[in-house]
């Protein structure tokens, strides 16, 4: 045997099976910019991916030809008139279309083969296909229409919900009809009486309008560019022969949100909308019907709607058939054209929000006229309700959260008396584990009510589960947080504040790129960071879209790490190429915000300019200029490696070396050579030097002794707070301590998640105690959510390559912890599923199983196990491949 195996026996064996179980290599999952058959793509040279399923090991992709056509019957003759790469030599599964000029509204079919590592041919792909959307500004022919004009825009006031139709005739036979809308702030639209598309509260939140924004509580200089999201839907068999009628019902949403002015005057505009349905006729000829001064409009039941309030619905105001051919609507007024948004019209490329789940209540009765409804968990969404009563009577919906607060949140319905009635709110949601309903007079009986969970329509990609319940909790935990948080944004809470927050968001970004498809949801984040900033100076706001609220270069520096980490998982170069003028425009701003010190103690005028943030009960003493000013440094080090990637090696160098700047600043301010502690010590101040690489390197061991004996003096427990949380974890495991960081993450008294094993507690926390700011204890928030990626990349090993990014190499290096006897985790990457799956066995044996997609490969790193002292690698092509180190 081996000399390196003298003490450890390590079994490899290479499994003969995968998901597939023919020979060769079969394509699946084609996808047009990470989304299936989409419909409005608005990009001329969109990505075209696809993965690969083989049964046998070591397969790889070769070549790759691509055919994309205007007509199935061409791509069936394998003929593509819009594009035909040929056969490439490139084993890239993710290209960037590069055909002929794309037109608006265009449809294209496309497919793809592939070559293997032998050059042998695969089939042909299935056919997937993508449509195009409104393309220039000159391609839409409708107009920005409204119920009212606002009369009042610095009044807090609020009109009931404006309802609008408009009947239309159609002489000939279709062939395709697609729909263009948008609805500020959300919007439901009807063909002929049926509701189209399973989406709600939609579009998206973007920053879609210049408004005055008065009353701020952190200043803000609104040097904004703005966007308005549309949504495409193919309704051809919604219309019928001769006459057909469209209606809309539009919400405030974000746009017109009043009810909370605790930030500032943040509301836009009254709502509006904007509709083209474009049809084109089996005999070639096309129309369009646009919204303009034909269509009618009126106010109806829908008297109240609010994010943070509810709706308030009277029935007895009920419209009839409104939404239906022959109505009559000689009561209804015409419409205005209104303002347009100065925001660009784009096609909403993240996934919508739907209703994703129907929770199961339990019932009772409290006294004659308040009933209860428990949920098992926290849900973010409302409840449907089917009622019988007398026309006036009132019943009441007040929604009350895991920590006994109702935040505001409540719906009325208002009966109008005839027989059973059913109605569920359209342009709001409240986040509860109780619904209390007060009804005097209507009936309400345990099937009274209908719980809705509702959120953005994220694909889980990620799975983790491992010998500790409290592990498993957690990631239970996080992913029942993000539902409630997903609302076309990551939000910091789903009831009190509700906003994107940049520094939560950056904190969990690698904890959602494990759990969830975050292919379109981050680019949207990216992408509203930079409509928010301030383009003159590069400062990044606390929120995005901008809502206001506190933060600190932690926060801004969320439009560097974003996209860094988005790009090492995802190797998605556009998104660095597309930002990286604002990304280094940040890095120039911090450098305004030092003192004579080179460190930074300031943001915005009169701003927070945080460091660490909800340490143990928001006790803060680190000094912020430590956190802030280490955020300088690591934003600076990204940044020298997004130009190595991007070949500007000018700011390589330039980046580098400011970088060395800020390190020398950093520790003649910091370091006490008398107690090798950075600062005192505590909070984490320690875990910022050396997690972002700022201790010298002869003074790293030093360091690190002094932050474990910090660590021993609170018996194990953190101290920290959001940032620097996940980032103690990462130091200890980095430098072979899991089992120190096992402990932390185990503890089963204050501080810790023990917490969750408490059945009364379904979601992450925003403090260690629970508590908060008045009026709110923050039981749903996610950034202490950041330690799940640990659990990816620390216990299951799970790692991107950051000098190969995009998971076409990645590392495995499990760090099996003492008092855990197994861990599975899995991942699926672009190119498909990786799994990394260890146990212990009765005799003290480990054995790890690694699942690697085809047509990629994998470093293994195998732990010290045993009487061995050292670590094994190996690197591996595709395949399942077992390993078995014995004690």
């Amino acid at each position: 045997m081996n000399k390196c195996f003298r003490y450890i026996y390590i079994a490899i064996v290479i499994s003969t099976f995968l998901a597939c179980k023919e020979k060769g290599i079969s394509i699946v999952g084609l996808h047009c910019d990470y989304m299936e058959n989409p419909l409005g793509v608005d990009k001329q040279n969109p990505f075209l991916q696809w993965q690969l399923l083989s049964g046998e090991n070591g397969k790889s992709q070769s070549a790759y030809r691509i055919i994309v056509s205007s007509d199935l019957s061409l791509l069936e003759k394998d003929q593509g008139d819009y594009w035909d790469s040929n056969k490439t030599a490139s084993s890239e599964t993710v290209i960037k279309y590069q055909g002929k000029s794309l037109p608006a509204t265009e449809e294209l079919y496309w497919k793809v083969m592939v070559w293997d590592e032998k050059d042998h041919p695969s089939d042909w792909s299935d056919a997937a296909s993508w449509t195009m959307g409104l393309l220039d500004p000159s391609d839409w022919k409708a107009k920005w229409i409204g119920e009212r004009e606002d009369i009042y825009p610095d009044s807090a006031i609020t009109f009931p919900a404006p309802y609008f139709r408009k009947e239309f005739a159609i002489a000939k036979p279709i062939k395709k009809a697609m729909a263009y809308v948008s609805g500020l702030g959300f919007y439901e639209m009807y063909f002929n009486g049926d509701k189209i598309g399973d989406l709600v509260l939609a579009p998206a939140v973007t920053n879609y309008d210049k408004r005055s924004l008065k009353k701020l509580l952190y200043h803000y200089d609104d040097q904004s560019t703005q966007r308005v999201f549309y949504n495409v839907f193919d309704v051809t068999q919604n219309l019928k022969a001769q006459n057909n009628a469209v209606g809309m019902i539009l919400g405030n949403g974000w746009y017109n949100q009043r009810d909370r002015t605790v930030e500032g005057n943040m509301w836009y505009d009254l709502p509006k909308l904007i509709f083209q349905l474009e049809i084109e006729f089996e005999d070639g000829t096309k129309e369009v019907v646009v919204s303009d001064d034909s269509w009618k409009t009126t106010t109806g039941p829908l008297l109240h709607n609010a994010i943070f309030t509810g709706e308030v619905y009277d029935a007895r105001l009920d419209l009839g058939a409104w939404n239906k051919v022959g109505y009559n609507d000689t009561a209804w007024r015409s419409v205005l054209q209104v303002r347009p948004p100065t925001g660009e019209l784009r096609t909403q490329s993240i996934p919508s929000t739907k209703v994703m789940q129907i929770v199961d209540t339990q019932f009772e009765q409290v006294n004659d006229s308040l009933y209860r409804f428990t949920l098992p968990e926290t849900v973010s969404g409302w409840s449907a309700i089917k009622v019988k009563g007398k026309s006036g009577d009132t019943v009441k919906l007040r929604f009350i959260s895991e920590e006994e607060l109702d935040y505001g949140q409540t719906d009325t319905y208002i009966l109008k008396g005839n027989g059973e009635e059913e109605w569920e709110p359209k342009f709001t949601w409240h986040t509860f584990r109780i619904v209390e309903v007060l009804s005097k007079q209507a009936e309400i009986t345990e099937h009274s009510l209908t719980v809705k969970s509702i959120y953005t329509n994220v694909k889980n990609t990620g799975s983790f589960e491992c010998s500790n319940e409290l592990f498993n909790r957690i990631v239970q935990a996080f992913n029942r947080t993000m539902h409630a948080n997903f609302k076309g944004i990551v939000s910091s809470d789903p009831h009190r504040e509700r906003l994107a927050y940049t520094g939560d968001g950056q904190v969990i970004t690698e904890s959602l790129l494990y759990s969830y498809d975050m292919t379109r949801f981050l680019r949207k984040f990216v992408e509203d960071m930079d409509d928010a900033r301030n383009k003159n100076t590069g400062y990044v706001p606390h929120t995005a879209p901008f809502s206001g609220g506190g933060g600190g270069p932690a926060w801004g520096s969320a439009y560097v790490i974003v996209p860094w980490n988005y790009y090492c998982h995802y190797g998605d170069k556009i998104i660095l190429q597309e930002h990286y003028d604002g990304m280094k425009h940040w890095v120039e701003y911090l450098g305004t915000r030092t003192d004579e010190k080179g460190l930074i103690v300031r943001e915005e005028p009169n701003g927070w300019c945080l460091g660490e943030w909800c340490t143990l009960y928001n006790s803060i003493e680190i000094p912020t200029s430590l956190v802030n000013t280490a955020y300088y440094y690591y934003v600076t080090r990204i940044m020298a490696d997004v130009a190595k990637a991007l070949d500007q090696d000018a700011d390589v160098a330039s980046f580098q070396s400011l970088a060395e700047t800020i390190k020398e600043n950093f520790n003649s301010a910091f370091y006490d050579p008398l107690t090798n502690h950075y600062w005192q010590g505590k909070q984490g101040s320690d875990v910022f030097a050396l997690g972002f690489g700022l201790v010298p390197d002869d003074k790293y061991e030093k360091v690190f002794a002094a932050m474990l004996n910090h660590l021993h003096s609170l018996n194990y427990h953190f101290d920290t707070g959001i940032f620097a949380t996940p980032l103690l974890l990462k130091v200890l495991s980095d430098n072979g301590k899991v089992d120190m960081a096992y402990k932390l993450m185990d503890q089963r008294d204050f501080p810790g998640y023990s917490y969750l094993l408490d059945s009364k507690n379904s979601t992450l926390w925003e403090t260690w105690d629970g508590g908060g700011d008045p009026g709110g204890c923050g039981h749903c928030h996610p950034m202490f959510g950041s330690v799940v990626a640990w659990f990816y990349n620390s216990l299951g090993g799970i790692k991107p390559d950051t000098s190969n990014p995009g998971m076409k190499h990645f590392y495995v290096e499990p760090r099996p912890a003492t008092d855990l006897k197994y861990c599975k985790a899995s991942y699926m990457s672009l190119y498909g599923e990786i799994i990394s799956d260890w146990e212990i066995d009765k005799d003290g044996n480990f054995s790890l199983k690694v699942t690697v997609p085809t047509n990629t490969s994998a470093t293994i790193v195998l732990p010290k196990w045993g009487a061995d002292s050292e670590e094994k690698s190996v690197t591996v092509q595709s395949g399942v491949h077992s390993f078995t180190i014995s004690e």
